[in-house]
């Protein structure tokens, strides 16, 4: 029985497409902008005096971002990891209210972003990224001479951070805004309704060996525990589709005291950035405050989680 040409080209072709649909709709979404415009917001657009750095990763890569100093040498430091297709730009609305209350505040962009050494069109997710917070952290502690770092991030940012805290003891406090619990995870609930979960799941694995790590290492939800006796401030939008409320609610069940979370109404996964970490940085201020003079003290304090 000879079967048509464009029968098998078909039975061939079309499940191809539909992996190879998906994989390069990943690479867009996560691709960061290719030239690191100048027109974009800068550090001299927020008034404040500020260093261009560069650092390195385990790697030999270059990553590179701004630091602006606090008044106090002595000051404690902060360093915001940005979200996913984002750099070090994503962090300047918070410096001035960081940097206000006397922090040292670090922004940098991942490798392949901004003007960080690195594949564009490799991210990570937050396995190779945790490693360049791991790079910021050893910069401010090693270079700049700083002992007290904490760090802010959003979405896959958040997940870098919990990831770099839980084996890096020089980071202090973290505050973990709209962390997923898992690549697994996020996957799904970012699945269109119409994509068999089987084939969704294979694009996952296939985006995951293209770039050169595995799925299992992006993992907050198995990791989160081990940052204890450090505080941790979870941060969640009500309106969050990205990451789902009842997950937001497992990670941070998950972690070790002393833990804290922050519940903003009406926000979805994105607006959890901006506005939601701008118009609470005051208690973000004071989720840093509070983490460092306990553990300058070697105190810890826990508060409840609040009600969804």
């Amino acid at each position: 029985m000879n079967i048509p040409a464009t029968l098998i080209s078909a039975l061939i072709g079309l499940p191809l497409l539909a992996i190879a649909g998906p994989l390069l709709g990943e690479m867009v979404a996560t691709t960061p902008p290719l030239v690191f415009n100048t027109q974009l917001p800068a550090p001299s657009t927020i008034g404040l005096p500020f260093e261009t750095v560069a650092f390195h990763t385990d790697e030999d890569l270059t990553l590179r971002g701004w630091f602006f100093p606090a008044d106090q040498p002595e000051a404690p430091a902060i360093i915001y990891a940005p979200a996913t297709s984002h750099d070090q730009r994503s962090g300047l609305s918070l410096v001035r209210p960081l940097n206000e209350a006397g922090y040292h505040v670090l922004l940098f962009s991942y490798r392949g972003s901004g003007a960080s050494d690195g594949n564009r069109f490799g991210f990570t997710y937050g396995a190779q990224e945790s490693r360049d917070v791991d790079a910021a952290v050893n910069y401010l502690y090693e270079t700049r001479g700083i002992r007290k770092i904490g760090a802010i991030g959003h979405s896959a940012g958040a997940v870098s951070i919990i990831l770099s805290a839980a084996r890096n003891p020089h980071i202090a406090a973290i505050a973990a805004a709209s962390p997923f619990p898992s690549l697994e995870a996020v996957w799904e609930t970012s699945r269109p309704v119409f994509f068999p979960r089987p084939f969704y799941s294979l694009v996952m694995r296939l985006a995951a060996v293209r770039k050169g790590f595995s799925y299992r290492e992006v993992r907050a939800e198995a990791e989160i525990a081990r940052i204890a006796p450090r505080p941790v401030l979870l941060i969640h939008g009500s309106d969050d589709r990205r990451v789902t409320a009842s997950q937001a609610l497992s990670l941070y069940k998950k972690a070790r005291g002393p833990k804290e979370f922050l519940l903003i109404e009406n926000a979805s996964h994105h607006e959890v950035r901006s506005p939601g970490l701008d118009d609470q940085a005051s208690a973000i201020i004071n989720f840093f405050d509070s983490a460092f003079s306990s553990f300058k003290q070697g105190k810890f304090s826990q508060t409840p989680i609040q009600a969804f």
